[in-house]
């Protein structure tokens, strides 16, 4: 029965809202969204060729010692997904369940000290805009950048009053000769963003399908921003309540 249940295994991540959940012995697919009700429920799988990093070593280890490690010890750590520079659950980690903060009704929250800091690079990314584009961090290298990370396009968080302060912020600086890339992360699929994105500049270009960076940057809440300078260093990071954070400032 220990096996048994053994082959079963899965995994709970909570981020903000975000119910992340996967099995093993399964064969890898796309990521699924099961529901949308103020919190966001996706599905990744993995198998023995996934690659399985050990968080105390930082190295890669087999899917054998992977699970000896849960055999020795049951119930102690935790498998959580990584996602690379393309917002996609590409490994997995494992970890002691004693270096993450549990809160009392089991769920693992992100640590808020991983996320990048002000004065770092930005982590790569290379994501796919609505207009059909690729946008690569390190192509964007000479342009300042915004990253908005969202949920959905949708009523309460994505309304004219929240869209209005990022297109003012471009446009401002536009006029003054400065250029800025902005870009807006969201589960929502490409259909639905033209749906959801009225007929009117909302300040950013939509990546649809793209709620994995929100995981990869350790986004604890949203709307949230970061502005990359030209040379790809994180110049300011905001909520949208603190925005004046990042429009205050003046950019050359």
């Amino acid at each position: 029965m220990f096996l048994i249940a053994l082959r079963r295994i899965t995994a709970l991540t909570l981020l903000t809202g975000l119910c992340v959940r996967f099995s093993a012995y399964c064969q890898p697919q796309e990521p699924k969204v099961t529901r949308y009700n103020g919190k966001v429920s996706q599905q990744f799988v993995m198998n023995r060729e996934t690659p399985i990093i050990d968080h105390a070593s930082g190295k890669r280890i087999s899917y054998e010692t992977y699970e000896n490690m849960l055999k020795r010890s049951p119930g102690q750590y935790w498998t959580q997904p990584l996602f690379d520079k393309y917002g996609k659950p590409s490994s997995f980690e494992v970890i002691k369940k004693s270096q993450l903060n549990i809160r009392e009704n089991g769920a693992v929250m992100q640590n808020p000290d991983l996320m990048p800091e002000v004065g770092e690079p930005i982590p790569p990314f290379v994501m796919r805009g609505l207009d059909g584009k690729e946008y690569d961090s390190e192509r964007l290298k000479g342009k300042y950048v915004l990253l908005g990370f969202w949920v959905r396009y949708e009523k309460p968080l994505y309304t004219l009053a929240s869209t209005k302060i990022i297109s003012d912020f471009v446009d401002e600086n536009r006029k003054k000769g400065v250029e800025i890339v902005s870009l807006g992360t969201t589960l929502n699929t490409e259909e639905e963003c033209l749906e959801a994105i009225p007929k009117r500049n909302c300040g950013f270009i939509p990546v649809p399908e793209s709620y994995g960076f929100n995981h990869r940057y350790k986004i604890s809440e949203t709307p949230y921003f970061i502005l990359v300078d030209r040379k790809g260093i994180i110049k300011a990071m905001a909520p949208h309540t603190e925005f004046s954070k990042i429009s205050d400032l003046v950019l050359r």
